[in-house]
């Protein structure tokens, strides 16, 4: 049986400051809003996609928070009709990355997922963000296979996959 979400989890950044992950709430959306237009300048996710995952998959919709402000967000979902989790998109703002801000967010992430009975999680990254990719592959992701087109821009997409357990 999945143990019961916790509301609010607290961890500390690179520079010792304090982080609270818990789950998006409407008003947080101007500030998620801004984090992704700054994150991803050439295809921003739109506002509704945000207030989908706010109404249709809350407990998957989580931000990060440093001294009352959001400074990143995670979106992510379990799939059993594959027995997966996914990571549908993370962001941290340009202002609050190298802190360990991403990471704290995948982390937790990761540990939800793994708390719903799921051994594996799979994301995208595009092919020519080198950063992202680093970012995964330092997190244990690894390249499974490359799918061609995906964007709509028609750059190609990495999927990537972790194991939570061995």
């Amino acid at each position: 049986m999945p143990q019961e979400v916790r509301p609010v989890v607290e961890y500390t950044d690179r520079e010792g400051r304090r982080v609270i992950v818990r789950r998006a709430r409407r008003d947080d959306i101007p500030e998620i809003t801004e984090i992704e237009e700054l994150a991803f300048p050439k295809s921003p996710y739109p506002t509704y996609v945000f207030l989908y995952n706010l109404s249709n998959n809350p407990d998957g919709f989580l931000v990060a928070e440093v001294s009352g402000r959001v400074v990143g967000y995670i979106i992510f979902e379990t799939r059993p009709w594959l027995n997966e989790g996914h990571i549908v998109s993370i962001a941290v703002h340009p202002d609050h990355r190298r802190r360990g801000i991403g990471t704290i967010l995948m982390k937790e992430a990761e540990r939800r997922i793994a708390e719903r009975g799921y051994d594996v999680v799979r994301l995208e990254v595009r092919e020519s963000n080198f950063g992202a990719r680093r970012f995964y592959e330092r997190l244990g992701y690894e390249v499974e296979r490359r799918e061609p087109g995906y964007y709509s821009d028609g750059e190609t997409a990495v999927i990537m996959v972790k194991r939570l357990r061995k």
